[in-house]
C-alpha cells in the first residue's frame, strides 16, 4: 500500500477527501471547495469554526442566509494571541470578521474556558453532509498550509456532528456522555467519530489502540506531546517498525517548551526518517504556513485525522477526529503523507 501518487483529491460514494500543500505543489483548492459546500445548501447549515475570516467563505455564508438558509454560526470568542507561538495562534478577529460581513445576527460566540479552545473546523448541510479536518477557515488555513478536508455524506454521521453542534451552542459539550464510538459506513469506509472533551483520554486511548502492534506508520503532526502517543511512537520504534513523519517545527518547538516529559520521548526529531516542515515561525499579523496536518495512517489500513492535535491539552478542547478504516483510503492518504516527506526532505538543509 502507499503506492498511489499523491492527488490532490480523493473521491468514492458519498465521500471526498481534498489534500492541500503549496510547497508540494499540491493545490486542492480548499476555499473553492469550502464555498461550493456552502452554495449547496438547500436548508439549513451549522458551522464550528476556530478561526474565521476568509473572504470568499464569508461571501459564501452571507448569501446562503440572503436566501433563507437556516445558518447558525459558532466560533471561538478566545482573545487574540501574540508573542512567541502557540498550539494553534490566532489574531482574535474572527468577530470583526463576522460583522463586517453582515454575519452577527448567525453567530454565537464560544467562550473560551481556561484556555480550552473551540478548535473544531466543521460543517453540517442540511441534516445530511459533513465537512470536516484540519483547516481553519482563513487565507493561511486554506492555502498556505498543509492540511487534509474531509466531506462525508451521511444521515447518521452529520447525527453525531449535530448533536455535537448542539452541545457547543450551550457552551456544555463536556456534559454530554463519553459514550462509545459509534461505527458508520459510507462508501465501503468505516467511519469512527470522536469528539473532545468528553471523550477526554478515550481518544488518546483510541489512537494508541490503533498505533499498538503496527508494522507501518506515517504521521504528518502539526504537533505530538501526548506523553502516551509519544510513548506508543517510541515504543513501535524500538519494536522496528516501518516509521516515518512530518512535523511543524514551530509546533514541535512550542511543545517542547511548555513539557515537563523526558526529552528522550522526542527522539524522533533526531532520527532522519522524520523531517521539519520548513514552514515559518508564528508571526502576528500575518498569514501562517505551517504543516497544519493531524494525520496518522497504519498498517495500511487505518488514517486518523481531524481538529485534533496529538497533545494532552487537545483532549479538553473542544475538538473532533475521525478514525477512517479503508485500504485504499489509507493509501490515498499515505501518497499523500509520502509526498510531503519527499519534498521536505529534498529541502532540508545539508549537515554543516
Amino acid at each position: 500500500m502507499g503506492d498511489q501518487q499523491p492527488t490532490t483529491t480523493y473521491t468514492r460514494d458519498g465521500l471526498s477527501v481534498f489534500f492541500e500543500s503549496k510547497r508540494c505543489g499540491l493545490n486542492a483548492d480548499l476555499g473553492k471547495h469550502l464555498a461550493d459546500f456552502i452554495a449547496g445548501t438547500q436548508h439549513n447549515l451549522d458551522v464550528a469554526i476556530y478561526d474565521l475570516r476568509e473572504p470568499t467563505v464569508l461571501e459564501a455564508l452571507k448569501s446562503a442566509a440572503d436566501r433563507g438558509i437556516a445558518l447558525r454560526l459558532l466560533y471561538d470568542a478566545g482573545p487574540a494571541q501574540h508573542g512567541g507561538p502557540t498550539a494553534d495562534p490566532k489574531p482574535g478577529t474572527t468577530g470583526e470578521a463576522i460583522d463586517q460581513a453582515g454575519l452577527a445576527d448567525y453567530a454565537t460566540a464560544y467562550p473560551e474556558h481556561g484556555g480550552r479552545l473551540m478548535h473544531n473546523k466543521f460543517l453540517i448541510r442540511d441534516n445530511a453532509t459533513v465537512w470536516t479536518g484540519s483547516a481553519n477557515f482563513t487565507t493561511g488555513g486554506l492555502t498556505l498550509q498543509d492540511n487534509n478536508c474531509l466531506t462525508i455524506s451521511s444521515s447518521d454521521l452529520s447525527a453525531a456532528y449535530s448533536t455535537e453542534f448542539e452541545a457547543l451552542l450551550a457552551a456544555a459539550p463536556a456534559a454530554l456522555p463519553a459514550t462509545a464510538a459509534t461505527s458508520i459506513t459510507v462508501g465501503g469506509v468505516q467511519i469512527e467519530p470522536q469528539f473532545a472533551p468528553q471523550a477526554g483520554e478515550h481518544i488518546e486511548e483510541r489512537v494508541i489502540a490503533a498505533m499498538n502492534g503496527a508494522g507501518r506508520l506515517r504521521m504528518a503532526a502539526f504537533l505530538v506531546s501526548d506523553p502516551g502517543i509519544l510513548q506508543a511512537l517510541s515504543d513501535l520504534n524500538e519494536a522496528g517498525a516501518d516509521l516515518a513523519g512530518v512535523y511543524d517545527p514551530g509546533g514541535m518547538a512550542d511543545a517542547r517548551r511548555s513539557s515537563h516529559l523526558d526529552p528522550a520521548l522526542f527522539w524522533f526529531m533526531d532520527d532522519p526518517r522524520f523531517v521539519a516542515a520548513p514552514s515559518h515561525p508564528y508571526t502576528p499579523g500575518r498569514e501562517q504556513d505551517f504543516m497544519h496536518n493531524k494525520v496518522l495512517v497504519i498498517d495500511g489500513q487505518t488514517v486518523v485525522t481531524g481538529s485534533y492535535n496529538f497533545s494532552e491539552h487537545a483532549e479538553t478542547n473542544a475538538e473532533n477526529v475521525l478514525v477512517l478504516t479503508d485500504p485504499d483510503l489509507a493509501s490515498a492518504y499515505e501518497a499523500y503523507l509520502n509526498a510531503l516527506l519527499t519534498t521536505y526532505r529534498r529541502m532540508r538543509p545539508a549537515p554543516a
